[in-house]
């Protein structure tokens, strides 16, 4: 197993994931892992921790630089399309109602859930407010799967970098389980190749005839993909 370890950040404050993982060397012999680094006004930049960090350029020996996809495929995440890839990982942190990080196997991974869109989340720096249940439907999936022990099924990887994952508690599919509790709708677009919408359909379906969550607005609710392109112009 590699010892490498994926630091995925949610730097969407400035600038969205990256596809490698780079290693900022100090002449001191200080290793900065698992970053995306860059030279700026005489620094070397990265994010740790959520926060920009830079180092004197005069302090650093050297970037190294290594693809995300290869990671992937050393600790198995982008196998055979017809492995039944379930890992286990353990769920660290959630940001909202379809995206968390979790860790395992000597890794951490930004993940997103397949099949479905939960409402968005309120964004101060463009002035976006957050949709009705978007708090409920991050709650929900953190009562499910944060600090807890997953088994996960990839899909490959997504434009934002992140892990197309179906999730599983338990004897639980996570992802249908917000679908039926009206946090989530079908996601409105490609889907990967091999994926089973059928029962997310059948769960969405079931969830308007109920008017559970989302479903309740009635003729007010916006889909998040439409929310998105309102205030992403």
């Amino acid at each position: 197993m590699m010892n490498y370890l994926i630091s995925f950040v949610l730097s969407m404050l400035l600038f969205p994931l990256f596809s490698s993982a780079d290693t900022i060397v100090l002449k001191n012999g200080r290793r900065i892992e698992n970053v995306r680094a860059w030279e700026e006004d005489g620094q070397v930049k990265c994010y740790r921790f959520g926060s920009l960090i830079g180092y004197l350029k005069e302090n650093v020996q050297r970037i190294e630089e290594e693809e995300l996809n290869e990671k992937l495929n050393e600790a198995n995440l982008l196998g055979k399309e017809e492995r039944l890839d379930l890992e286990k990982f353990k769920v660290i942190k959630v940001y909202d109602g379809d995206t968390f990080m979790a860790e395992g196997h000597n890794i951490k991974i930004m993940a997103r859930l397949v099949g479905i869109d939960t409402p968005e989340k309120a964004n101060k720096r463009k002035q976006k407010p957050g949709q009705p249940y978007s708090q409920k439907a991050g709650e929900y999936l953190a009562k499910m799967i944060l600090n807890k022990t997953i088994k996960i099924k990839s899909y490959g990887i997504e434009s934002y970098n992140r892990l197309l994952t179906e999730v599983f508690a338990g004897n639980r599919n996570v992802n249908l389980e917000l679908l039926r509790a009206g946090f989530a709708e079908v996601y409105n677009g490609k889907l990967p190749k091999g994926f089973d919408i059928a029962p997310y359909r059948k769960a969405e379906m079931k969830a308007k005839e109920s008017k559970k969550g989302i479903w309740s607005l009635g003729s007010k609710y916006i889909s998040p993909k439409k929310w998105r392109n309102m205030y992403n112009k």
